[in-house]
C-alpha cells in the first residue's frame, strides 16, 4: 500500500459522522467534509511525517482531484511536523497548498502548525508579502494569520500594524483575522495598536469587531474595556 493509499484509508476509518456534522456548521468549503477532530489529524501528521514515502507524498498529494477538506489540512499538518527541513523546501510545498485553501480552518490550522516560522520570521515575511495584495479571500487571510502569529512581537509590531491597515478589507474572513490580530495588538502592545484605531485606519467593521473581540478577553482590564467600547464608530 502506497502512502497515498494508506492516508486515504486512515483518513476514511476515522471520519465521524456526527463531527462532520457538526463541521458543516461552522466551515464553509467546496471540499467533502469527512468528519475528523483535529487532534486525531495531528496525529495522523506526526505519523506520516517520517514514513519512508513522505517524499513521494509532498510532491504528487495536492495533484490528486478526490481531496478532502481534511485532506489539505493534513498536507500542511506533515509540512509542520517535519524535522531538519529547509525554510525553502517548506516554500515549495507550501506555496500550491495555499491556493487550494477555501475557508478560515484551512489558514488557521495550517499557519499555527508551521512553527519554522518563529526561526526565520523576516524571511517568511518577505516571501509571503505578495499575498497581500492578492485578490484570494483566503490568501490574504493567510498572510494576516501569518502576521498575527508569528510578527506580532516586540521586533515587529510596527510593521505588522502598518501592513495589516494595508492590506485591501471588505472580504468577511480577510476583515475577521484583521480584527482579531488587532485585538491581539491591543492586548500586547496597546499603546502602539490604539493609535491606528484612534486614527481610524481600518474600516467600521474591521474597527468595531477588534474592540469587540478586545472586550471579550480576560487580559484587558475592565476600564480600558470601556474605554474601547467609547471608541466605537
Amino acid at each position: 500500500m502506497s502512502i497515498k493509499e494508506n492516508i486515504d484509508f486512515q483518513l476514511k476509518t476515522l471520519a465521524d459522522e456526527k463531527y462532520r456534522i457538526f463541521s458543516q456548521k461552522i466551515i464553509p468549503t467546496g471540499y467533502e467534509l469527512l468528519g475528523i477532530r483535529m487532534p486525531v489529524l495531528k496525529k495522523l501528521a506526526k505519523k506520516f511525517s517520517t514514513d519512508n514515502e513522505i517524499e513521494i507524498y509532498l510532491k504528487n498529494a495536492l495533484k490528486s482531484e478526490n481531496q478532502s477538506y481534511e485532506h489539505i489540512i493534513l498536507y500542511g499538518l506533515v509540512l509542520g511536523e517535519l524535522k531538519n527541513i529547509s525554510i525553502e523546501t517548506v516554500f515549495t510545498y507550501l506555496d500550491p497548498l495555499i491556493y487550494k485553501f477555501d475557508n478560515w480552518a484551512h489558514v488557521d490550522s495550517v499557519v499555527s502548525a508551521l512553527k519554522i516560522f518563529k526561526t526565520c520570521p523576516d524571511e517568511a515575511f518577505t516571501h509571503f508579502l505578495p499575498l497581500k495584495e492578492h485578490n484570494g479571500e483566503f490568501t490574504k487571510r493567510f498572510f494576516v494569520i501569518f502576521m498575527m502569529d508569528y510578527l506580532m512581537d516586540a521586533t515587529h509590531i510596527d510593521a505588522t500594524l502598518k501592513h495589516l491597515s494595508q492590506v485591501r478589507q471588505g472580504q468577511y474572513y480577510v476583515d475577521m483575522g484583521i480584527a482579531w490580530a488587532l485585538s491581539n495588538g491591543i492586548i500586547k502592545f496597546y499603546d502602539k495598536t490604539i493609535r491606528y484605531l484612534e486614527e481610524r485606519s481600518f474600516s467600521k467593521f474591521v474597527h468595531n469587531k477588534a474592540i469587540q473581540k478586545s472586550c471579550e478577553s480576560f487580559r484587558i482590564a475592565s476600564a480600558t474595556k470601556e474605554l474601547l467600547k467609547s471608541m466605537k464608530i
